[in-house]
C-alpha cells in the first residue's frame, strides 16, 4: 500500500533496494531521529522523565480503582478481586515491557498503532488506531459526568445544576491544552502525585482499621474476618469471570507511556524507567491496597451494589473510612477521585488527540487532522476530542443516562480489542 512509503535513511527506496523482509522495519526512526512531522511542524518533544514517571504510576488511578473494585468486591468477593486484578496485573506487565522495548527503539508518532501498520499489517493498524481514538472519545464525556455527579457529593454541589459543573471542566480541558504537550504532564505529574499519595495514605490507614487501632470503630480488631464471613469468594466462578471486566477496565490507561514517547525528551533513558514503575504500581497500589479494601469491607455491604460509574459516595474506600467512623475523611477522598476522573479525562484529550494526529498523517485519517499549531498541539484533533465533550450536555434531559450506558459499554468493548 502506499500509505506507508518505505523510505530508507539514505533516501532510497524499495523500489530501488529490492524487497525483503526487513525493509519495513529498517525504514522506522532509529533512536535520535526526530519525531515524524505533522502538517508543516512536529510535535514537541516536552516530556521529562518525572513527566514520564508519574505518567507510568498514575495513569490507571481513576474512578474504576477507586469506585469500580467496591461493584467486584460484591460481586465476586476479596479473593477474586485480588486473584483477578494478579492476573490482570501480569498480563499487562509483560505487555507494557515488549512496547516499552518498541517505544525506546522506534519512538514515533502513534506508537503501537504505528507498529502494528509497520511489523503486522497497514489494515490491522488502520483499525488499531481508529478504535483505539474512538475509545477515547467515547471516554471524555462519561469522565465529565461523573466528575460532574462526583460534586453531588456534597449538598451544596448537588443543589447545582450538572451543566454548570459540566462547563467548568470543559474549560479547564481546554486551558490545559493551550499549554500543549508541557501542560498535559505537569497537570498529570501534580494529579498522580495526589493519587499516589492518598492511595499510600489509605493503606496505611486500612492497616491501622484492621488491627482495631481507631478509637471510633467498634469493630475493634478485625484481621481476616470477612474472608471467612461472608467469604473470600461469592458468585462462584461467575463472580470470579466478572471481576475480570473490572480488572480490565482499571488497568485501562496503562499504555500512555508508549503513546507519550514520542514527545518525550530522552525516550531512551526515560521510557524503561517509567515502565519498571508499572510493576510497583501493580503490586502496590492495586494488589496490596484492594487486599486491604477486602479486610475492612464485607463483600456483603449494601453500599457496594451501588459501586460503579460516579457514584463515589459508595467507594470501598470511602465505606471503609465511613464503617471506621472517621467523619473528615470520606469528603477528603471524594476530593482525590474528583481530581482522578479529571485526570482520566486529560488523558483521554491527550490519547486521542495524538493517535487521530498519527492516523491524519499518514493517510488514514483526513489529512487536516495532520496540523501541528506552534506549540506543538494537534489543533484539529483537539478541537474534535472537545466536541464530543459537549455529550455531556445530555445530562440535562431527564433520559440522558441511557446514552452513557452506551457510551460506556463502546468504549469498554474498544479497550478490550486494543
Amino acid at each position: 500500500m502506499s500509505t506507508y512509503p518505505e523510505i530508507k535513511h539514505d533516501g532510497s527506496s524499495d523500489e530501488e533496494k529490492g524487497h525483503g523482509h526487513n525493509k519495513v522495519v529498517d525504514s522506522l526512526p532509529v533512536q535520535g531521529d526526530e519525531v515524524q512531522p505533522g502538517g508543516q511542524r512536529e510535535l514537541k518533544r516536552s516530556l521529562k522523565g518525572r513527566h514520564m514517571q508519574m505518567i507510568a504510576i498514575g495513569g490507571a488511578i481513576g474512578a474504576g480503582f477507586f469506585v469500580g473494585s467496591g461493584g467486584a468486591l460484591t460481586t465476586g468477593g476479596p479473593g477474586s478481586l485480588v486473584i483477578a486484578f494478579c492476573i490482570i496485573g501480569l498480563m499487562l506487565l509483560l505487555t507494557m515491557q515488549a512496547l516499552a522495548e518498541l517505544a525506546v527503539m522506534y519512538p514515533v508518532n502513534g506508537a503501537f498503532y504505528s507498529y502494528a501498520v509497520r511489523f503486522i499489517d497497514p489494515s490491522w493498524g488502520f483499525a488499531t488506531g481508529w478504535d483505539y481514538a474512538i475509545q477515547w472519545l467515547t471516554v471524555l464525556p462519561f469522565e465529565i459526568t461523573a466528575a460532574a455527579l462526583t460534586i453531588s457529593f456534597w449538598k451544596k454541589g448537588a443543589e447545582t445544576n450538572v451543566g454548570v459543573w459540566v462547563t467548568i471542566f470543559l474549560v479547564a480541558l481546554c486551558a490545559i491544552q493551550v499549554f500543549g504537550v508541557r501542560g498535559y504532564g505537569e497537570v498529570e505529574f501534580v494529579l498522580a502525585i495526589i493519587k499516589v499519595t492518598a492511595t499510600i495514605g489509605f493503606i496505611i490507614l486500612a492497616i491501622i482499621i484492621d488491627c482495631g487501632g481507631v478509637p471510633t470503630d467498634d469493630r475493634g480488631y478485625i484481621g481476616a474476618r470477612y474472608w471467612h464471613d461472608p467469604g473470600a469468594f461469592r458468585n462462584g466462578f461467575k463472580g470470579f469471570c466478572s471481576v475480570f471486566v473490572t480488572a480490565s477496565f482499571a488497568f485501562g490507561g496503562t499504555e500512555l507511556t508508549g503513546l507519550a514517547a514520542a514527545e518525550a525528551a530522552n525516550p531512551m533513558r526515560s521510557i524503561p524507567m517509567a515502565t519498571k514503575q508499572v510493576f510497583w504500581r501493580i503490586s502496590l497500589f492495586y494488589v496490596v491496597g484492594l487486599f486491604l479494601v477486602g479486610l475492612v469491607v464485607p463483600s456483603d455491604n449494601p453500599g457496594l451494589l451501588h459501586a460503579s460509574g460516579a457514584a463515589t459516595a459508595y467507594s470501598p474506600f470511602v465505606i471503609a473510612i465511613n464503617l471506621a467512623g472517621i467523619r473528615a475523611l470520606p469528603s477528603i477522598f471524594n476530593v482525590v477521585i474528583l481530581l482522578a476522573v479529571l485526570s482520566v479525562a486529560n488523558s483521554c484529550t491527550y490519547a486521542s488527540t495524538r493517535t487521530m494526529q498519527a492516523l491524519g498523517q499518514t493517510n488514514m485519517g483526513p489529512s487536516f487532522l495532520a496540523y501541528v499549531d506552534k506549540k506543538g498541539s494537534p489543533l484539529w484533533c483537539v478541537l474534535i476530542q472537545i466536541a464530543f465533550g459537549f455529550l455531556a450536555y445530555i445530562n440535562e434531559a431527564s433520559t440522558g443516562s441511557t446514552i452513557f450506558t452506551w457510551l460506556l459499554a463502546l468504549s469498554g468493548l474498544a479497550n478490550f480489542f486494543i
